[in-house]
């Protein structure tokens, strides 16, 4: 069990009871998925240059991603319907929070200039979605730069079940991320 998974069971959910008064636990907001996504647009769709995106996707997330393939035709994009459009993986459990931990520890505080994310970035729903615009400065893809360097920016969005704007941003901020 993870340092974050811990902290949720342990601490944020006694927190949300004594905030918001659930009468089930199954009635808490929880994280259900982490979904983290790269576009192949930086490489102009070649797929010829998939492989080094999947491994930096692979060695972010711990879990080997989906190659996610377009629709339909898009011709200002210069795309045809089949042709691959980026890569993705879903993230649950353990892993989902293993994730999570290593986002705000190692990612978040190597990017300049960050200053935290606007509220704005939740969903009426609940849920949370930003980009990280440089992955390449994460500790884990510095070392091999290089092959790195087509790696455009990814997209993480995190759903959460059972809950509105205002636990969301309880359950967020109780997680330790930086919301103005």
């Amino acid at each position: 069990m993870s340092r974050l998974e811990q902290h949720y069971k342990n601490t944020l959910t006694k927190e949300l009871i004594g905030i918001f008064q659930y009468k089930k636990a199954s009635d808490l907001p929880s994280i259900e998925k982490i979904v983290v996504n790269c576009g192949l647009k930086s490489v102009n769709f070649n797929d010829k240059l998939i492989h080094p995106i999947l491994l930096a996707l692979e060695s972010l997330t711990g879990q080997r991603p989906k190659v996610t393939r377009s629709a339909t035709d898009n011709a200002s994009l210069k795309i045809r319907s089949g042709m691959i459009s980026g890569v993705k993986t879903t993230l649950r459990g353990t892993k989902m929070f293993l994730f999570l931990d290593q986002l705000i520890l190692t990612i978040l505080p190597r990017i300049d200039y960050f200053g935290g994310f606007s509220p704005k970035s939740i969903s009426e729903e609940g849920n949370f979605s930003f980009r990280i615009q440089n992955p390449q400065d994460s500790l884990l893809l510095e070392s091999e730069f290089e092959k790195f360097q087509t790696l455009g920016p990814i997209d993480v969005t995190i759903v959460l079940k059972n809950s509105s704007y205002e636990e969301s941003l309880l359950l967020l901020t109780g997680f330790q991320l930086p919301i103005n």
